[in-house]
């Protein structure tokens, strides 16, 4: 190849590299920028003349301070090993303004004055807008319907229940003037049975423990009402409410399948803070094959959990049973829960 032809093929990678939208620069065996080595994205983005850009170690100018230690850690280990890395993080431009970016390391060929690596970066800011609007969107769908299941709840308490009960009390005063109609007796029967369902249903909705008492005497209820053995392992303390509420409603509908669907003999619940998440774990002995495409409410409980920035996992072997765990980041309290 001709010089000509070299200096040709130099200028068109120039070109790409100008042109292209990642940001990129390339750095020195010290970790700082060569002079007029970026290009017009990284320029643009953080608001740099090209003449401007170098000269300065890249975590002193491009980094927010909080996260200066741990960029500088990356970028040296790079430069220390020769292994490319890839991360997340953070650049701050010259006005200030913080841009979003997952943002790469690599060594290139040693020229003539030593070592030098490529750092490249997409700008991921509005895609990491756009994640928090759907998380923020999701969050408050789900406290919408926590919200219309409470008023439901209270609802059916303070005005179906309320009038059953009435009359049942009714019922019973008009059987002791009757001196023992044994139709009265079993409309009575059948009332009682009636208010006792509307009871589970409402505490199904939204259950009273849960509000008063917390998420451990709420989840030891829904256990209690499983038609099978269910051993539980619970924390003591109290937590946010919308952690009480994921936390519980993971539980009880994980037992509402596991009574429907898993042909199981036993069950067990285990709550615990890990690493600052609360951490939900439901396992049976059943047959296994759980799927969340089947309507059993499952994909439910996943957006649920993801609303509050947490994870949902099943594993669900066929013939090994159905465990279910769910990682919640903690949210202490902001209400008086003494009160």
């Amino acid at each position: 190849m001709t010089v000509a032809e070299l200096e040709r093929e130099r200028e068109l990678l120039n070109a790409i590299a100008n042109w292209a939208p990642s940001l990129l620069c390339i750095v020195d065996a010290e970790g700082r920028v060569r002079p007029f080595a970026s290009n017009k994205a990284f320029e643009q983005t953080l608001g740099y003349e090209p003449s401007e850009t170098g000269g300065v170690l890249f975590w002193e100018r491009y980094v927010p301070e909080p996260e200066r230690d741990e960029v500088r850690e990356a970028l040296l280990g790079v430069i220390d090993t020769g292994n490319a890395g890839a991360w997340d993080g953070r650049w701050v431009a010259r006005d200030g303004t913080v841009v979003d970016v997952a943002w790469s390391a690599t060594p290139l060929p040693m020229i003539p004055s030593g070592p030098i690596f490529l750092i490249s970066a997409t700008d991921i800011t509005e895609r990491n807008r756009s994640q928090e609007e759907v998380r923020r969107s999701r969050a408050r769908i789900v406290a919408a319907g926590d919200a219309a299941r409470r008023q439901l709840e209270r609802n059916l308490h303070d005005g179906a229940q309320q009038r059953l009960i009435a009359l049942l009390l009714s019922l019973r005063a008009a059987q002791r003037d009757s001196g023992g109609d044994p139709r009265l007796e079993r409309w009575i029967s059948e009332l009682g049975a009636a208010v006792s369902e509307l009871r589970e249903l409402a505490q199904g909705l939204h259950p009273a423990a849960l509000t008063g008492q917390g998420l451990a005497p709420a989840v030891r209820s829904a256990a209690a009402r499983a038609p099978l053995p269910v051993a539980v392992d619970l924390p003591a303390e109290r937590y946010d409410p919308d952690v009480e509420a994921a936390a519980y409603y993971v539980v009880s509908e994980a037992l509402a399948n596991i009574a429907k669907h898993a042909e199981a003999s036993s069950a067990n619940v285990r709550i615990a803070e890990e690493d600052d998440r609360l951490v939900v774990e439901i396992a049976d002995d059943g047959n296994g094959s759980a799927d969340t495409s089947l309507g059993t409410g499952l994909l439910g409980l996943a957006d649920r959990v993801a609303a509050l920035d947490g994870t949902f996992e099943i594993d669900s072997a066929a013939g090994r049973g159905t465990a279910i765990r769910a990682e919640i980041p903690l949210q202490r309290p902001t209400v008086d829960m003494s009160a």
